[in-house]
């Protein structure tokens, strides 16, 4: 197994965050090659997804902020992806999630996103994050609401204007170790 050293790593209560290794690949692509990744860049070749897989962790070099891989904290199952990202030409970062087919539904997405806005607070200064959502994408909507994210004006990213949500600050947890 490789190691990034460099990407920060902590839990919540049931996930343990982390930067992406070689081994992910197969998880990453089980998802990305599916359906189900259509509202989120795919579905997508293999070889998109290593080079995303290494964009991802570029990033953190180079931003000091990235995606972590959210995984199981009992059996280190890969759960999905989360974090912050900002590519070239954005105006600010944005907070993203994803949580992978038989993960979603049991309220993971919503504590690694809680425990993200409270890192990203409390380490990187980021307290009202924004987050790109197509509004067709309505669960992902509802959930960002939930956490109270309001709808602002759309977003101008090299493509085009996106549609746009801001978190307020994070409530104080204890779910982040």
């Amino acid at each position: 197994m490789t190691k990034n050293d460099f990407i920060p790593t902590f839990d919540t209560a049931r996930i343990h965050l982390r930067g992406g290794l070689v081994e992910d690949l197969d998880a990453l692509d089980g998802f990305f090659s599916s359906q189900d990744s259509r509202y989120v860049g795919g579905p997508r070749p293999r070889g998109e997804t290593w080079d995303a897989l290494c964009s991802g962790i570029g990033h953190w070099a180079l931003r000091g902020f990235g995606l972590w891989i959210l995984t199981e904290k009992a059996e280190g199952k890969v759960l999905g992806v989360a974090g912050l990202q900002q590519p070239d030409g954005w105006p600010e970062p944005e907070l993203i999630w994803v949580m992978f087919g038989d993960y979603t539904g049991q309220g993971l997405a919503t504590e690694a996103v809680q425990g993200i806005r409270r890192y990203a607070a409390r380490e990187l200064g980021i307290k009202t994050p924004m987050s790109l959502i197509y509004p067709d994408y309505s669960k992902v909507v509802r959930m960002a609401e939930k956490m109270g994210a309001r709808r602002i004006k759309d977003v101008l990213i090299p493509d085009g204007p996106v549609p746009a949500w801001r978190f307020p600050e994070p409530e104080e947890g204890t779910n982040v170790d």
